[in-house]
C-alpha cells in the first residue's frame, strides 16, 4: 500500500508549480494541491491500481485549479495585472532555485498572457508546455476530444497575440537576458528608489509607465508611478535596504526594514522592475507576507 506521507512529499512540489502556472496565484495553487491530495487520500487502496500517478495527479490538479479559476473571470484586455511573484535563480525561464522553493517554468513571458485566457485555454497551454503527451492529458482533464483541444490551443494563440499587441511595450513576451544595459538601468532605478527622489524616478520611467500593487491598486503615467513609489517607501519606514533578486525571470528587489523593538530586519515588500532600453516601463509591488517569506536573500548587515 502506498505511503501517503511519502507520496505527498514526492509530488507536492511539481503539482504546486503546475497549479501556480495555471492560476498565477500561490494561495490558489496550494488550495488546488490540497484538494488533489485529499482526492488521493479518499481513494484509499484504489490509488495503488493507478498506473501513472504523476499523470493522474496532473489531471486532478488541473480540475481543481479550473474550478478555482471559474470564480475569477479572465482579465479584460485593457486591465494590466501581473501574477503573484515567485523567486527564480536568474533571467528567463531557468535555472530554478534548489529545494522546495524552486519554481521552474514560471517566467513572466509565459505566465502573463494566461491571465487573459479562459480557464480551459490556460489548461491546454500549460499542459502542452509541461508534458510530452499534454494534448491527451488535457483532453482527459477537460472531458474534451482532441479536435476540441486543438481548437482551444488555436484560440489561446490568438488571445496571446491580442495581449501582446496591447501590452507588449510594458511586459516582455520573450525570456529576458542578463544584459549590461538592463543591469545599468536597474542600478539607476534602485539608487533613485533609495533616495525617494520623485524627479529622478520619473526621469527613469517612461511617460506611459504602469504600476500594479496588492488590493487592486494601479497607477498609470510616469509622474503618478514615481509619486506612488515614494509614498509606498515612506509608508514602510526609514533606513530601508534593498536586496536584488530575480522574480519570475525578471529583475526585482526585496525591501527590508529594521524593527528596533524586535531587533531584526524584516521583509516588507518585493518589487518587480520591468525595463527596456534606458527606461523602466512597468512595476509590480508585492506586500503579502506569505509571498515575501518565500523569497531568499541575505539579511542586511548593520
Amino acid at each position: 500500500m502506498i505511503d501517503l506521507e511519502q507520496f505527498s512529499r514526492e509530488h507536492w512540489g511539481p503539482l504546486r508549480r503546475h497549479a501556480y502556472r495555471l492560476t498565477g496565484s500561490i494561495l490558489d495553487a496550494e488550495d488546488a494541491v490540497q484538494e488533489t491530495m485529499l482526492r488521493a487520500v479518499e481513494m484509499g487502496p484504489a490509488l495503488d491500481s493507478i498506473d501513472n500517478h504523476p499523470e493522474w495527479l496532473h489531471v486532478a490538479a488541473t480540475e481543481a485549479a479550473i474550478e478555482l479559476l471559474n470564480g475569477h473571470p479572465p482579465l479584460p484586455l485593457d486591465t494590466l495585472e501581473l501574477p503573484d511573484l515567485v523567486q527564480t535563480a536568474g533571467p528567463g525561464a531557468g535555472p530554478p532555485l534548489e529545494g522546495e522553493e524552486g519554481w521552474p517554468g514560471v517566467d513572466l513571458p509565459f505566465l502573463f498572457p494566461l491571465q487573459y485566457m479562459e480557464p480551459e485555454q490556460r489548461a491546454v497551454v500549460v499542459l502542452r508546455d509541461a508534458l510530452e503527451d499534454g494534448d491527451r492529458i488535457a483532453a482527459t482533464a477537460l472531458s474534451a476530444t482532441l479536435p476540441e483541444i486543438f481548437q482551444m490551443a488555436e484560440a489561446a494563440g490568438r488571445r496571446r497575440a491580442e495581449v501582446r499587441r496591447r501590452w507588449g511595450r510594458h511586459v516582455p513576451f520573450a525570456p529576458l537576458q542578463d544584459d549590461p544595459a538592463s543591469a545599468r538601468i536597474f542600478s539607476k532605478f534602485t539608487e533613485a528608489l533609495g533616495m525617494r527622489d520623485k524627479a529622478l524616478l520619473q526621469a527613469i520611467l517612461v511617460p506611459e509607465a504602469e504600476m500594479v500593487m496588492n488590493a487592486g491598486r494601479r497607477e498609470s503615467g510616469g509622474d503618478f508611478v514615481a509619486t506612488a513609489c515614494a509614498e509606498t517607501l515612506a509608508s514602510i519606514g526609514d533606513g530601508l535596504r534593498f536586496s536584488p533578486v530575480w522574480l519570475n525571470g525578471c529583475r526585482g528587489l526585496l525591501v527590508w526594514a529594521w524593527h528596533p523593538y524586535r531587533g531584526e530586519w524584516l521583509r516588507e515588500a518585493a518589487l518587480m522592475v520591468l525595463a527596456e532600453g534606458s527606461h523602466v516601463r512597468t512595476l509590480k509591488w508585492e506586500m503579502d507576507g506569505h509571498i515575501l517569506r518565500t523569497i531568499q536573500a541575505e539579511e542586511p548587515v548593520g
